[in-house]
């Protein structure tokens, strides 16, 4: 079933395959992205860098209206989108290196980062299921 929250993952799914997928223990994928708020990632840290997409108050704002998660996101990421790229090249060492992005379930703010990256030329993968899935 689809919920009312945009499934970015499932629609990415469609049109590349399960390969831009994957676990944690995936070793070629070792420069790991957290793209949740801040404080969500000091909240749990699971991966190493955190390069948020959205601020927490922007995250409040998506989950009361999740209509509309799929707008928030995206202007998120237009609105940050040099300092994401700064730091994506930053972490990739100037796309040397492959990188793991996750968000809290890998629907919606890490489709959304992967798709940034890889159209920055960067090699990278969407942590499957997320980092609740980790964590809970």
């Amino acid at each position: 079933h689809l919920s009312n929250i945009l499934n970015l993952d499932k629609i990415l799914l469609l049109f590349c395959g399960e390969d831009i997928f994957t676990d944690l223990n995936n070793d070629n994928y070792n420069q790991t992205v957290d793209v949740r708020s801040s404080e969500e990632f000091n909240s749990t840290t699971l991966l190493q860098h955190n390069v948020p997409v959205i601020n927490i108050a922007q995250h409040q704002l998506l989950h009361k209206h999740l209509y509309l998660a799929g707008i928030i996101v995206f202007y998120g990421l237009f609105k940050n989108r040099q300092f994401i790229k700064r730091k994506l090249l930053e972490i990739s060492n100037n796309k040397k290196l492959r990188i793991l992005i996750g968000c809290s379930q890998g629907r919606l703010r890490s489709p959304a980062v992967w798709l940034y990256a890889r159209f920055l030329g960067i090699d990278a993968k969407i942590l499957q299921y997320g980092i609740k899935h980790y964590v809970e």
